[in-house]
């Protein structure tokens, strides 16, 4: 086995100091921890030798690294020196392109405090932090990790320290709360120097079995809280019924019985609120009367006065427009009128000249008199010989009636005529007659054919080889709806079922969080084809039959397996066969399935949602076997299958089907095509933190497990968005990411479109979902781009790589989703010759 040292370390380190009188931009740099290759962090030289000094030399561009950093740790790849090592000199050099900031919770600096109560989240110090999280030390005890803002004190040596529990809470620790351990069994891990900074390393390790301690701030308490009461819409006014209406709604909620600390702190926030509505109104007011009140709020308006007379400008526009659009239709409807006008003038003026010319006319009135004789001569003329023809009509009548000229003669015409038609009538009965004895002996013809077709059939079988088919075992596909109540909101109701859900899944073994079911949920019920993406290994078709049953769908949730080589939908749903005049289902299933639920768009009861599993879906191209459904990923589409069967031609699927399918990225799969990235949202389980339940209390199995689904209409309907507006923030940085990937530059590589079916799914999901992620602001958009644009970065070359380092550079830091997976991108893509993609 080798166990040769690999060339380069990585180290945490610090700026010590420059070499003044050295021409080159050089110096060294304080060492306090090693990252080891399986990413332990451990004291520098308590391992392994790295350097009896414990510095690293920075062969240029120090003044640089300087400014970039600071007095703050950071990361640092460095190499074995190559010049001769002599006493007192570093055995390792770096140079300024090899240190980065550090990333997560790599170590944290200590500082001996008592914990502050959580009223007061703050101490005084004369120690500027230099990591990005702390970490408090009393007697023997180490709590936090603690994110902080540090302010400088009245005092100009010290600073101001304000704390809170880190946003992204490390492994099983619950959101807002630190953690306690005892500082002794952690020692190896502690860095602790006279005149340095005192640190601990390998912080997830050393909290991962730590004492849970609530340290939720008022701030956070208001935010998380507040939030919740600003969506209840019978809540419209703050005042003193209005809290007591407050302390009601939360008093039978399971988290006020958790944490009743929490409320007590809430309520008596909204208590010194309302007390100090009128007192503040009442200083206010008092000091704008003064002079230096008005001052001040004149300079204020003066420097905001975009933003104060933002309204105005905007009332003022708008009713200039409305001027504009009205004038602009008085002069159309005038410029109207006047070519009418001008029209009748030209007119007037044609028959004014007409009149003139005839005036002038040489031709004389016994001229025009003689003219209009003759007409009237050649209208007499025409006249007289239509009259001669029906002269002549006469008098052929007279002749053919001449000879009754008397009353015996017409009534012996008469008798003759009632002859005729007795003959007639009866050659009519005699052919009537022999019709029928004609269809008689068809009929009778027609029985022996039948009943020798039947008496034949069975032969005619046997040599062709066809068995008798046995009745086919119908499926049941219903299952009982939940009734809700007619005051139900929609939030509410959402609220409900992803607690359920959660709670159900954690039952079931599989231990989860609130923001993945928030977000599997939410994307299931917005998006047509929902992928579950992730090397084998990583639940995703567990997960996905466990969704099945916790929302209760038993037979709706139809699993199909993909098999390779399917090339058509008759593959997956089946095909009619004109042979047999007879529709031919295949044996997912799926036909079945649909005729189901083509059924129940034509009744007026409530229907649970139904799911179409597709397990291994890009086993085989999904454009090819799947092509019939593609088209119902947009909005416009009627959502109608073509069968070719007579009977049933087409197939009505309802809004409520939902497709979802595993895909693996490896070498045996279809790697997936713009057209079918573009209308399906993809959920990474690479990242997901397994955590099955592996304890020796009992889990329930999922026909344990029993649920009351929800209706399928009502689940669209609660996770549908009410508007697509955006904060402005979050707007800036969705166009500055979609600005970043389609911008032609030739230095970025090939550009990638994000089309306007993609932008409209994000808009909608953090339309629903912010309300719901209390970590970060961004972290509905953290899950929208991962899912939805992410997916998407598929290119070649170098310059396509540089096109993915800007985007994370305009990504901000909180989407730690979406810098994790792009930096796998990226780095993947340069260890195989430049070739990026989300499927590699």
């Amino acid at each position: 086995m080798n166990t040769e040292r690999p060339l380069e370390r990585k180290v945490i380190c610090s700026v010590e100091r420059a070499y003044s009188n050295s021409e080159s931009d050089v110096g060294k740099l304080r060492a306090y921890y090693e990252i080891l290759p399986s990413n332990e962090i451990v004291q520098i030289n308590s391992i392994e030798l790295f350097c009896e000094t414990e510095r690293v030399f920075v062969t240029g561009q120090f003044t640089e690294l300087k400014e970039k950093f600071g007095d703050r740790l950071f990361e640092v790849t460095c190499i074995p020196s190559s010049f001769e090592a002599r006493e007192g000199d570093c055995k390792y050099v770096t140079r300024f392109t090899s240190c980065t900031d550090i990333k997560g919770l790599v170590c944290c600096q200590i500082y001996d405090h008592p914990l502050p109560s959580v009223a007061s989240p703050e101490f005084i110090t004369n120690k500027k932090p230099v990591t990005k999280n702390i970490v408090l030390r009393n007697a023997s005890k180490l709590y936090g990790p603690f994110e902080y803002l540090c302010d400088t004190d009245n005092n100009l040596d010290s600073y101001k320290i304000q704390i809170k529990a880190i946003s992204t809470p490390l492994n099983n620790t619950l959101p807002f709360h630190i953690g306690e351990i005892k500082s002794d069994e952690w020692s190896s891990y502690i860095f602790e120097k006279p005149g340095l900074p005192t640190l601990l390393g390998n912080i997830k390790k050393c909290f991962e079995y730590s004492e849970s301690i609530d340290y939720i701030t008022d701030d956070q308490i208001i935010s998380v809280y507040g939030s919740k009461i600003a969506q209840n819409s019978e809540i419209r006014s703050f005042n003193k019924g209005t809290i007591a209406q407050i302390r009601k709604s939360f008093a039978a909620s399971v988290e006020q019985r958790k944490y009743p600390d929490r409320f007590r702190r809430l309520f008596e926030a909204l208590d010194n609120a309302n007390n100090w509505e009128g007192t503040r109104k009442e200083l206010i007011d008092n000091f704008l009367l003064t002079q230096s009140g008005r001052n001040i709020l004149e300079a204020y308006i003066e420097t905001n006065k975009e933003v104060f007379f933002k309204d105005e400008k905007q009332a003022f526009l708008k009713k200039l427009e409305s001027t504009h659009v009205q004038l602009k239709n008085d002069i159309q409807e005038l410029t109207s009128k006047k070519d009418k006008i001008e029209g009748e003038i030209r007119k007037s003026l044609r028959e004014r000249e007409e009149m003139e010319l005839n005036a002038e006319s040489t031709l004389s009135i016994d001229t025009l008199s003689k003219k209009q004789k003759e007409v009237l001569d050649n209208a007499i003329a025409e006249k007289k010989l239509i009259l001669d023809g029906l002269s002549n009509q006469v008098e052929s009548l007279q002749r053919k009636h001449s000879r009754f000229n008397t009353l015996e003669a017409i009534e012996q015409e008469i008798k003759e005529l009632d002859r005729d038609k007795e003959r007639a009538q009866g050659r009519l009965n005699e052919m009537n007659s022999q019709v029928e004895d004609v269809a008689t002996k068809l009929r009778s013809s027609n029985e022996q054919l039948t009943t020798r077709l039947l008496e034949l059939k069975p032969h005619v079988d046997a040599l062709s080889g066809i068995a008798p088919k046995p009745q086919a075992t119908q499926i049941s596909y219903h299952v009982p709806v939940k009734a809700l109540a007619l005051n139900t909101q929609d939030d509410d109701l959402r609220e409900d079922l992803i607690d359920g859900v959660l709670e159900s899944l954690n039952s079931l073994g599989r231990k989860t969080d609130y923001n993945s079911v928030a977000n599997i949920l939410t994307t299931i019920a917005q998006t047509q084809f929902t992928l579950f993406s992730g090397r084998p290994g990583t639940g995703k078709t567990s997960l996905a039959k466990m969704l099945g049953v916790t929302l209760g769908l038993k037979n709706r949730m139809l699993n199909i397996p993909v098999a390779r080589g399917w090339t058509s939908s008759r593959d997956v749903l089946g095909f009619y066969n004109s042979l047999s005049s007879s529709f031919n289902s295949s044996a997912t299933g799926l036909y079945e399935f649909l005729t189901q639920l083509h059924s129940e768009t034509k009744s007026t009861a409530e229907a649970a949602p139904a799911i179409c599993l597709l397990d291994e879906f890009n086993l085989s191209q999904p454009e090819h076997y799947f092509s019939p459904f593609l088209e119902m990923a947009d909005p416009e589409s009627k959502r109608i299958i073509t069968t070719g069967d007579q009977t049933s031609p087409f197939l009505e699927i309802p809004k409520y089907l939902r497709f979802l399918g595993t895909i693996n990225n490896d070498e045996s799969v279809q790697s997936l095509t713009p057209r079918m990235l573009d209308r399906s949202a993809i959920i990474s389980f690479d990242d997901f933190e397994l955590d099955y339940d592996i304890s020796l209390s009992p889990v329930k199995s999922l026909d344990d497990l029993d649920v009351t689904a929800i209706s399928g209409n009502k689940f669209i309907e609660i996770f549908t968005p009410r508007s697509l507006e955006l904060p402005q923030d979050i707007d800036r940085t969705l166009r500055l990411i979609i600005d970043t990937l389609r911008e032609e530059k030739p230095e970025f590589g090939p550009s990638i479109s994000v089309s306007f079916r993609k932008i409209k799914a994000i808009r909608a999901y953090h339309s629903v979902t912010s309300s719901m992620y209390i970590d970060s602001r961004f972290a509905a958009l953290d899950y929208a781009v991962c899912q939805h644009i992410i997916p998407l970065l598929n290119g070649y070359g170098q310059n396509f790589g540089k096109r993915l380092m800007q985007l994370s550079y305009v990504i901000p830091d909180e989407m730690e989703l979406t810098h994790k997976m792009l930096k796998r991108i990226i780095d993947i893509g340069n260890q195989n010759m430049f070739t990026y993609g989300f499927n590699i």
